[in-house]
């Protein structure tokens, strides 16, 4: 039998492949091995599935948090960096899916982008008790650096593979870039 999740991640991927409109109930039963009825009787409705299938593929991305105590921001914002990236390029088909489809349903706004609004929370509390310990300096927007990490993040995941010829690097020296940006905007400190 089917699980929940089983169920949710087959729904996820068809709506990459297909959209909204040609995620159906009977393609997801017919992945997914199951009845008809049994998606019926486990989310009520094809909307219902589809939504929360989407919400489940956002909040993957927050699976990773940044650590309490921060120690060392360049090597654990790295480290981050380099997972949000790989979740955000493994959500590529949903993601686009999602933003071609928000003017129809702006019901998938708030869903979609769940992941990211705590990926951006998780940054910024990182980057405030960074402050506070004194591991960055006390000048820069937190809120500024984060939202530039992760718009650029994001926009390398989403266009790397599209428009090549606008990353000349790797994607490891990309991500090492774009987190010592972040982390000179707000005067880090030197190691002694």
């Amino acid at each position: 039998m089917a699980t929940r999740d089983f169920l949710l991640d087959v729904t996820a991927r068809l709506y990459a492949e297909h959209g909204w409109r040609g995620t159906t109930t009977r393609r997801i039963a017919e992945a997914a091995g199951v009845n008809e009825v049994t998606i019926f009787r486990r989310f009520g409705s094809k909307d219902a599935l589809l939504l929360e299938s989407i919400k489940a593929a956002s909040q993957e991305s927050h699976a990773h948090p940044l650590p309490d105590i921060p120690t060392d921001p360049a090597a654990e914002l790295g480290a981050w960096a380099k997972t949000h990236h790989m979740l955000i390029s493994e959500k590529r088909g949903i993601i686009r899916a999602c933003l071609a489809e928000w003017e129809e349903r702006p019901e998938l706004a708030p869903v979609a982008c769940q992941g990211a609004m705590s990926s951006f929370a998780d940054v910024v509390r990182y980057l405030k008790v960074a402050r506070e310990r004194q591991l960055i300096g006390p000048e820069g927007s937190i809120e500024a650096a984060s939202v530039m990490l992760l718009n650029t993040l994001f926009l390398d995941a989403m266009i790397r593979e599209v428009i090549p010829q606008v990353h000349p690097h790797s994607v490891e020296d990309s991500l090492e870039m774009f987190v010592d940006l972040t982390l000179r905007s707000l005067a880090v400190k030197e190691e002694r």
